[in-house]
């Protein structure tokens, strides 16, 4: 099956170069291929291992570097992204995994849950876990380097997004693989750049569903993605671009 969207992800392969560049406030954290593909990788084998193949996973994780290797990985099991500000009546089940900052963003229908630690250098959740919540930090560890990316069924949702306005509830709109790469934003600047050269993409978004759109068409285009925290001010933005030679 042509699946349009696995060739723009990074992969164990993409060594040397960034592809993600992370910026929040006095943190600057540089990730290449090879190790966005490593943390995809784990998260995949996680999702397998507690969910089976092809899950819908409850994503209620705002742009952080860890949100996109949870969104890398979910694709990477054969699976779908369900945006935490969907209507739950945007899916006819449940999700079989939500994954969040904080406990009181859990989905509590979904079977697998698992909290991520925010701190980008941490190894784990701070403090005691909720029963029956997994660690999606640590848990992942345990999990191998590679794992072989499963097949989307035919038709099947990459990604159900929220259409009400930005952080509250919406009706939930449903794009496979196909529509996604569809509704990219289209290529600017110097295409066919090599991810890490002049030419990166300042990314500046408050919502998941609108950042990962324009990483995915920033890897599209060969560039690399740099990504700012939810909420940063003007001046970290003008230092990343001036840091990046980022547009």
């Amino acid at each position: 099956m042509n699946d349009p969207l696995t060739p723009l992800l990074p992969t164990s392969a993409d060594g040397d170069r960034p592809w993600l560049i992370w910026y929040a406030p006095e943190e600057r954290i540089e990730l290449t291929g090879r190790v966005l593909a490593m943390w995809s990788s784990k998260t995949a084998a996680f999702l397998d291992a507690e969910a089976g193949p092809a899950p819908l996973v409850h994503c209620a994780l705002e742009p952080h570097w860890r949100t996109v290797t949870w969104w890398l990985g979910t694709w990477q099991a054969g699976g779908g992204v369900l945006d935490a500000g969907a209507d739950e009546t945007s899916t006819a089940v449940a999700p079989a995994v939500s994954v969040a900052f904080s406990p009181d963003r859990l989905h509590q229908d979904a079977d697998v849950q698992a909290l991520v630690a925010r701190a980008s250098l941490a190894l784990r959740w701070p403090g005691a876990l909720p029963p029956l919540v997994s660690d999606g930090v640590a848990d992942l560890m345990a999990h191998p380097d590679s794992f072989p990316a499963l097949p989307a069924a035919p038709g099947a949702p990459a990604l159900i997004e929220a259409t009400g306005a930005p952080g509250g509830p919406g009706s939930g709109r449903s794009l496979d693989r196909g529509a996604l790469v569809d509704s990219l934003p289209p290529a600017t600047g110097p295409a066919g750049a090599t991810p890490g050269t002049p030419g990166a993409v300042l990314i500046r978004h408050e919502t998941m569903p609108a950042a990962m759109r324009a990483i995915l068409a920033a890897w599209r285009d060969g560039r690399a993605a740099v990504l700012l925290a939810p909420g940063a001010d003007d001046a970290l933005a003008t230092a990343a671009a001036r840091q990046e030679g980022a547009a």
